[in-house]
């Protein structure tokens, strides 16, 4: 890369000198082709001997009388005059001179010795009378330039001088972009390359090939060779972490399966126990209980494990519906009331409407995964609500979405627990856990359920202790298309 650019800037400045000098080269030789034609630049100054002798011959040059004669001797197109008598007063001219003559001695003081100033040259000749006397001096003001002495011409010396001047560092400037646009060429396309590979890395796309060399410019064929044996080596990881992830899948839906059936079995069997007590009829009933009660909890592990493996399964989609969020919410609200009744705890429900009255109506949502995530949730403070507890259920709807909040009144998260508690399999160690779930009922599936099909509907979901205590969980829904 370093010798690349390093001989593109060679290039350029090389290219730039043999244009200029080409260049330089044309308008001189132009210049001297023309330049028969053209007056030299000392030509008004060579010019004044003969002006002054013309003048010195009127009979009264300094008088206003002449000032015709005098104007028709001094060529006006290149050369400017002022008339003076001779104590040094201004009698007429065709330009004003920045520094005015005050006195004879003044006057005689410039008189043969040429003076610059504004980019002019002023030159004061003495002029007499009749009688030989000294009568004044006339100043004649010119330019020693190639464009003041060809007046006709001016436009195109200047232009052919500015061409010369700036010739070096247009030719610079143009060789510099071209350059600069050459190497971009040549650099664009394995970065285009790259560019190209990256976005189909973020797409899950690996199935293709980068090619090697051919650009010239060692780096980035060590770059280009370096981000083929990153895609070929993530290639082969993300084969394998997908094939171990579709493995995963697969033992947990056909584990699901498998232990439906069985686990049936043993409830109805257990169903029957509680029926026919037999020979001894406490025994039976305290086993019968007892398988009833392990066969429930494996029959919800097993529909935990079923509906985690469906929720995670890419083709995995919704099914929304119109809802009247408020009525389905009530009613699952007497349910829960139910339940909580027969746990010997309380349940409150709150729900509010923040739509303005003209743009109520239903919602495009899925009732039955949010109903399923509000189960979970209502389920949890219920397993840790203390007996005469509290559970409490809020609806607020907005414009476009709903927000759910669950409390209750029990023993809140472990330190650090409300940020994992949504994670597959996640289970506290802490008191909320081991107090509200000694049987180990709990499968640290529900959770990570409810944070799915949340993020699902477009919202997201948040745990946190509540500061006069007891556990908080809210999420939030957004209208699905």
């Amino acid at each position: 890369m370093k010798s690349l650019i390093q001989r593109s800037f060679h290039r350029t400045f090389l290219l730039s000198v043999l244009a200029a000098l080409l260049t330089w080269a044309v308008g001189l030789s132009a210049l001297l082709v023309w330049g028969n034609s053209l007056r030299p630049a000392n030509y008004y100054e060579s010019r004044i001997p003969q002006i002054v002798s013309q003048i010195r011959q009127l009979d009264h040059p300094v008088s206003p009388v002449s000032r015709g004669e005098v104007e028709r001797i001094v060529p006006a197109e290149g050369m400017g005059y002022e008339m003076f008598d001779a104590s040094g007063k201004r009698m007429y001219g065709s330009y004003t001179g920045e520094s005015a003559i005050r006195s004879t001695a003044d006057l005689l003081e410039r008189l043969n010795d040429p003076s610059a100033s504004g980019g002019y040259f002023v030159q004061y000749e003495p002029l007499t009378g009749t009688g030989g006397e000294f009568a004044g001096a006339i100043a004649l003001r010119y330019k020693l330039t190639m464009a003041s002495s060809n007046p006709s011409e001016a436009v195109p010396l200047l232009l052919g001088g500015l061409l010369m001047a700036a010739a070096p560092f247009a030719y610079l400037y143009g060789f510099t972009l071209w350059s600069g646009r050459r190497l971009s060429r040549r650099l664009e396309e394995p970065f285009r390359h790259l560019i190209e590979g990256a976005e189909k890395i973020r797409e899950h796309d690996l199935d293709f090939s980068l090619e090697r060399g051919g650009t010239g410019v060692r780096e980035l064929n060590q770059l280009l060779a370096a981000f083929e044996q990153m895609r070929e080596a993530l290639r082969e990881s993300l084969r394998r972490e997908w094939q171990s992830e579709r493995d995963r899948r697969d033992m947990i839906a056909a584990v699901a399966h498998d232990l439906g059936t069985p686990l049936s079995v043993i409830r109805g069997h257990a169903e029957v126990l509680l029926d026919d007590a037999g020979r001894r009829p406490e025994r039976a009933v305290r086993y019968a209980e007892t398988i009833l009660d392990a066969a429930e909890r494996s029959i919800r592990l097993t529909a935990d494990l079923s509906e985690a493996a469906r929720v995670e399964r890419p083709d995995f989609a919704l099914g929304p519906e119109p809802v009247d969020l408020e009525t389905a919410v009530r009613a699952k609200g007497r349910e829960y009331a139910f339940l909580c009744r027969e746990r010997g705890v309380g349940f409150a429900l709150a729900v509010r409407d923040l739509r303005a009255e003209d743009r109520r109506g239903p919602q495009r949502l899925d009732q039955h995964r949010i109903n399923r995530v509000l189960d979970n949730l209502v389920s949890n403070a219920l397993r840790y609500a203390p007996e005469g507890g509290l559970v409490a259920l809020e609806l607020r709807i907005r414009l476009g979405g709903a927000e759910f909040e669950v409390r209750d009144d029990g023993p809140g998260f472990a330190e650090a627990g409300g940020g994992r508690i949504f994670e597959k399999f996640y289970r506290e160690d802490a008191a909320r856990s081991d107090a509200a779930d000694p049987g180990g009922g709990h499968s640290g599936l529900g959770l990570f359920i409810a944070r799915t099909v949340v993020r699902r509907h477009g919202g997201e979901i948040a745990a946190q202790n509540r500061p006069e205590g007891g556990a908080c969980v809210t999420f939030s829904v957004a209208e699905l298309d």
